[in-house]
């Protein structure tokens, strides 16, 4: 089991309180389960992910030292993984045939939902409707070839799950 916590803006689990808290929560309802543990997910935003993320999973171990804790934070916002994995929604959800990925998405500016929504032909991005569907649709393998906050992602679930990474 995994209990997962997920922060669109990331500025509020950044807060060590709001953190702590979270992760104490979720631990309660880790307790006896035999694998597992608690994920952490949230934007970058600004921040640098290799900055921030060890600073969070620190703060989250020191709440929750009896439980797994994996701390993970997606390169600018959860959205840029759609960019990575582009090629995997073409032809679906409004996408062109021949939608590809932008170069290096991981190190684009802000705003992976604007560049979703230049690149579909009938309706705008919206987070509740299509996060959802997006995530489902993507190809795991490519989009982690092509993003290492998604490859973090994979890697940090297997290891919650006591498994190696499969792609």
């Amino acid at each position: 089991m995994i209990a997962a916590i997920v922060e669109g803006q990331g500025e509020q689990l950044a807060k060590h309180s709001t953190l702590e808290r979270a992760v104490q929560q979720q631990g309660i309802r880790m307790r006896g389960a035999s694998a597992g543990g608690v994920l952490v997910l949230l934007d970058a935003d600004d921040d640098c992910p290799a900055e921030l993320g060890p600073k969070l999973l620190a703060w989250a171990v020191a709440a929750r030292s009896d439980t797994p804790v994996r701390v993970v934070v997606a390169s600018r916002e959860y959205e840029s993984w759609f960019l990575a994995g582009a090629a995997s929604l073409a032809g679906r959800f409004g996408f062109s045939e021949g939608l590809e990925p932008p170069k290096d998405p991981d190190h684009l500016p802000r705003n992976a939902k604007k560049w979703l929504e230049e690149q579909r032909d009938w309706r705008p991005y919206k987070e509740t409707a299509d996060q959802l569907t997006f995530s489902s649709a993507l190809d795991v393998g490519l989009t982690r070839s092509l993003s290492d906050s998604f490859d973090k992602l994979c890697r940090d679930v297997a290891w919650l799950l006591g498994s190696s990474p499969r792609c």
